[in-house]
């Protein structure tokens, strides 16, 4: 089986009221879940889960489900990886300019804006890992399958 999962990997640490405005959408705190019951693809309808690092903050959310997240003024990746259904989005803001768009469908490649930062399909999820890794700066020896997530149903 493989990977179904999206996301908003944010280099700056933000609170629930900035992720409320960047998803234009009110949130309700539900529970905590595991790195686990947040990437699983059976996961609730409707709902989010989120991490703050010591740096910055990681929002998972439902695959395919897109947000308008240039307003950020720092950087910013945005990403959906669906490997059953053979689908890759990746975007990068920076300042709120778009670096880096790639968007690939079932082998079609829809769009490459930008050059760097990912080649292809292949090394995508290695490098949102890396960005993760980067933006959130968990600390020495942390691990990010092993942190507990802040699940929110979306209004």
């Amino acid at each position: 089986m493989g990977v179904n999962i999206g996301g908003i990997i944010f280099n700056k640490r933000i609170n629930e009221m900035e992720i409320e405005v960047i998803l234009r959408n009110e949130i309700t705190f539900l529970k905590e879940v595991t790195f686990e019951d947040a990437t699983n693809s059976s996961r609730d309808e409707n709902t989010i889960d989120i991490f703050h690092g010591e740096k910055g903050t990681f929002v998972i959310t439902e695959p395919g489900q897109l947000y308008e997240v240039e307003d950020f003024n720092n950087e910013v990746i945005q990403f959906v990886i669906a490997e059953v259904s053979d689908v890759y989005f990746f975007e990068k803001y920076s300042g709120g300019k778009l670096v880096r768009r790639y968007i690939n469908l079932q082998g079609s490649m829809e769009e490459n804006f930008g050059e760097g930062i990912i080649s292809g399909d292949k090394d995508l999820m290695d490098r949102v890992w890396s960005f993760v890794d980067e933006y959130l700066q968990i600390g020495a020896g942390g691990d990010i399958f092993g942190l507990k997530f802040r699940r929110y149903e979306l209004q």
